[in-house]
């Protein structure tokens, strides 16, 4: 990186971010247990693998710079919804340049073992009141705590998506593998595109009538899940409803039909629907607001 402390590769689709590894056991009270996987200076350095020189904010447009838009943080039993993301440390030990996965240098107590390399889900942090600038700020600006291991917090930009984490202190450092503290890292966080299913039929959806404040985006939602369809579905200034919908062309047959009626209170006047080619890259069906 050559001295930048932030560089985003667009192409590549990589936000790469100098950092340092951690200081552990600071506080003989958490008995080793930590809460996060990677914080920026001022967060909670005391409980994290990683420590990054860049703020919540910069580290925010960087990932939506290569395409990442905010998700939902995990809320009442439910896990987080949002992209896939993979976040790598690389570091030189006993004069080898390494990379590894965030996820091996941290261990669950319930088997004992490192977690195995997954995706990390960008969930763009609970949104909240900032009282220095009066204003609606995603928490994790004002928290400083960048990727999260405990559903519980949901202020994180990125969150732990296995069911475990539904426990708190259940993460602890792999001692192990973790390199001196202070070590000097490169935390590379990369967006993951998954591909389009071969066959699949993709529709670009455009719906007239009464479809909002009658539950139609909501219902759309729920249906396309049902189906186990990918996409997205919101509303439009002009009144109508808007979709991207994707999978096996008999499930999204299936859908557009449904649309042609709506739920109960709707009363659909149009459905428009434009056949484009599968791309992929979406994670489940998600309302957007």
């Amino acid at each position: 990186m050559a001295g930048e402390k932030l560089v985003v590769d667009e192409k590549v689709g990589t936000v790469s971010v100098a950092g340092a590894f951690a200081k552990q056991g600071t506080y003989d009270v958490l008995k080793g247990a930590i809460e996060y996987a990677v914080v920026a200076r001022g967060g909670k350095e005391y409980e994290t693998i990683l420590v990054v020189e860049c703020s919540p904010e910069e580290l925010h447009r960087a990932l939506a710079k290569i395409g990442l838009e905010p998700g939902e943080p995990a809320r009442e039993g439910d896990p987080p919804k949002g992209k896939g993301v993979r976040i790598l440390a690389e570091y030189e030990a006993d004069g080898k340049r390494l990379r590894r996965a965030v996820d091996e240098f941290i261990i669950s107590t319930r088997t004992a073992r490192p977690l195995d390399p997954g995706p990390w889900v960008y969930t763009g942090s609970l949104k909240g009141f900032d009282p220095t600038t009066n204003a609606e700020v995603p928490q994790a600006y004002v928290s400083k705590n960048l990727v999260g291991l405990h559903w519980l917090d949901a202020t994180p930009l990125l969150q732990n998506p296995r069911a475990e984490c539904k426990e708190q202190n259940i993460y602890k450092p792999n001692a192990a593998l973790l390199p001196k503290p202070g070590t000097p890292a490169v935390v590379i966080f990369e967006r993951i595109v998954p591909k389009a299913v071969e066959g699949a039929r993709r529709v670009h959806v455009f719906v007239t009538g009464r479809v909002q404040g009658v539950g139609y985006r909501a219902w759309t939602e729920r249906e396309a899940r049902l189906l186990g369809l990918t996409g997205w579905v919101r509303n439009l200034a002009d009144g109508r409803v808007e979709a991207v919908i994707e999978g096996p062309p008999a499930k999204v047959a299936a859908l557009l039909e449904k649309l042609k009626a709506g739920p109960r209170a709707a009363k659909v006047e149009n459905v428009e629907a434009k056949d484009e080619p599968a791309q992929g890259g979406f994670e489940g069906f998600r309302a957007i607001f």
